[in-house]
């Protein structure tokens, strides 16, 4: 092309393109980048997840870098409607990611971006141009892949509460049957919990209401709180039978036992149920699978018949 070596072609390409990127990073990098103050369990998870996972510690600070411009928005309008519901459901995942509402936000920045480079990469490798439109199809799906991810977590975090609820409070109950009250045998069964598995989130919230007594909150209202958290069914009957037992003078440890019993026999009830409803479930996907099968099937017959 016009007598250019090709070389020299290639080489002024590369050149642009580190111009540009170049470019880019001195108008959009801001020289310093304010950081949401995380403490807590989240910090420790932050620590640990920077330890071990060396795509994290990757990514976290191109993330750290957008959240550096949502923050700087004014906190007002739908920006703070969504805020408010990234905080809530941040806190009820037991802190996705060690992220604030702002680095989740540029946790999807940096998701739609990848999505778009990926998409335009593949579409290059395939097709020899770009398919910008697809691509920003593709942007605008990575974009609300992490609040996807999100609400899976806050399920999984609660199926895991469920399941750990009765073994937790049987620990419970066996330290208030050695003698010990309630607040200290809280504080063995989240310390012993949390040796052995830090990210147990039956002894998070556990120790969230221990935390919340421990600075005058009282009992009843630590419950409450906790219900208000975790949107669980089992743990909203078990405290309100808390609750009751409080105003009757009964002991709790016997409340908590038939608790307990009853949760058991729910969860029991409860597998029985689905499992009861996964024949019907099945007979959908079968259904097309015995339709494929006679298409061809069917299919084949016809076509033999017809070059005979």
């Amino acid at each position: 092309m016009f007598g250019i070596p090709l070389q020299v072609l290639l080489l002024g390409a590369l050149f642009l393109i580190f111009l540009a990127f170049a470019l880019l990073v001195y108008g959009f990098v801001p020289d310093e980048v304010d950081e949401d103050e995380i403490y807590g369990y989240r910090l420790t998870k932050r620590k640990r997840l920077l330890e071990e996972n060396d795509l994290y510690a990757m990514v976290l600070p191109i993330i750290q870098i957008f959240a550096h411009y949502f923050r700087n928005m004014p906190d007002k309008g739908k920006l703070h409607e969504v805020r408010t519901d990234l905080r809530d459901k941040l806190m009820r995942s037991g802190f996705m990611g060690a992220f604030t509402p702002n680095e989740f936000l540029g946790l999807c920045c940096v998701a739609s971006m990848g999505m778009f480079i990926a998409i335009c990469l593949m579409t290059t490798l395939m097709t020899n141009t770009p398919q910008i439109p697809v691509a920003m199809i593709a942007a605008a799906v990575g974009f609300y892949m992490p609040f996807i991810s999100l609400n899976g977590a806050i399920t999984d975090r609660l199926i895991e509460i469920d399941r750990r609820l009765p073994y937790t409070v049987d620990l419970l109950v066996l330290s208030m049957r050695a003698g010990l009250d309630f607040m200290t045998a809280l504080d063995r069964v989240v310390t012993r919990g949390q040796e052995q598995n830090p990210d147990d989130p039956m002894c998070q919230e556990l120790g969230v209401v221990l935390q919340e007594m421990r600075v005058g909150t009282a009992r009843s209202d630590a419950l409450i709180n906790l219900c208000e958290r975790v949107k669980s069914d089992y743990l909203q009957s078990m405290v309100g039978s808390i609750l009751q037992s409080e105003k009757r003078g009964s002991p709790l440890a016997n409340v908590l036992e038939v608790q307990i019993d009853t949760i058991r026999n729910k969860r029991t009830q409860k597998i029985e149920k689905l499992a009861s409803q996964a024949a019907v479930k099945i007979l959908l996907p079968l259904m097309f699978i015995f339709g494929a099968v006679i298409v061809v099937v069917v299919g084949a017959m016809i076509l033999k018949i017809y070059n005979q």
